[in-house]
């Protein structure tokens, strides 16, 4: 029996940019200011930052904002004097922020998180389109670029096909895709960015996740990879070779369909933009012709 390897990428991307939709937004909890600081404040998260609640722990001079990071922060653009920082975490002292809205933006571990703290009793008005920290590429609007790769993993005793792409978008956020060749009993995809988990939301085999936190071109992802749950188990997708802003060519479906069977393991391999399929140790390029 015969098993045909398409590999193809359809990766659909929004381009418009929407304001903060406040009212989707819980106020943070009062856990210093016995009910003060109730119904006061609200933090739009950066992908991968971790907001507690509004607190004053032993390093804090007095009450903030608690907020952590996947790794240890080394600068903040809010005033000196208006945060404490404390390895991955950090205080926001609640006297820095008096305007309805402020953008913050943190570098931990080398990643710019870029964020908003909403004050109900803040000055002026809400933007209609707040734009959080200073833009990463100078001169904004980018040209999209994706970067596609494939891997075959055995998933509940079966090989699965699994064709991914990540896209630098025009602002400089990224979009995940994972697209997998078979059903799999219980999935649950997800996606880890520099050591930080989110679901992915799926359907039909498919699963897109776009960051609200921007990136840098040439800045290389560490700790980065698919990771997909499943009834029994999980599978690891490795996302190797990329940086932000990389590109290479779409693979295009299998020319032909004899190489590949259900009683061999076939595999496929991306090196230097170009798609080779490995059976039984021998290359082949895709269109089937052996590579010497």
């Amino acid at each position: 029996m015969k098993k045909t390897l398409t590999l193809f990428l359809a990766l659909f991307i929004g381009m418009m940019t929407f304001a903060t939709d406040w009212s989707s937004i819980a106020y943070l909890a009062d856990g210093a200011g016995d009910g003060a600081y109730a119904n006061k404040y609200k933090v739009a998260a950066a992908f991968g930052q971790n907001v507690i609640n509004i607190q004053q722990p032993g390093f804090a001079a007095a009450p903030g904002i608690y907020t952590n990071f996947p790794a240890g922060i080394s600068s903040c653009t809010l005033n000196e004097g208006d945060y404490v920082l404390d390895g991955a975490g950090m205080i926001l002292y609640l006297s820095a922020f008096t305007a309805k809205v402020t953008a913050v933006s943190v570098l931990a571990g080398g990643v710019s998180y870029d964020f908003q703290v909403y004050f109900e009793d803040g000055t002026g008005e809400i933007p209609d389109d707040p734009q959080p920290g200073d833009d990463p590429q100078p001169g904004g609007d980018l040209t999209p670029a994706t970067y596609h790769g494939s891997e075959v993993v055995t998933c509940a005793g079966a090989d699965v096909t699994f064709n991914w792409a990540i896209t630098r978008n025009a602002d400089a956020t990224l979009t995940f895709e994972l697209k997998w060749s078979s059903d799999i009993v219980g999935s649950v995809p997800q996606v880890c960015i520099n050591g930080a988990f989110t679901t992915m939301p799926a359907q039909e085999r498919v699963a897109r996740f776009t960051t609200t936190a921007t990136f840098v071109d040439g800045e290389t992802l560490n700790d980065t990879f698919f990771y997909m749950a499943y009834a029994g188990g999980a599978a690891r997708i490795d996302i190797t070779g990329y940086t932000v802003g990389a590109s290479n060519d779409e693979p295009q479906p299998m020319a032909i369909e004899n190489i590949f069977n259900n009683e061999t393991r076939t595999r496929k391999v991306i090196e230097n933009g170009m798609l080779y399929i490995i059976k039984d140790g021998v290359r082949y390029n895709a269109l089937g012709t052996e590579i010497k």
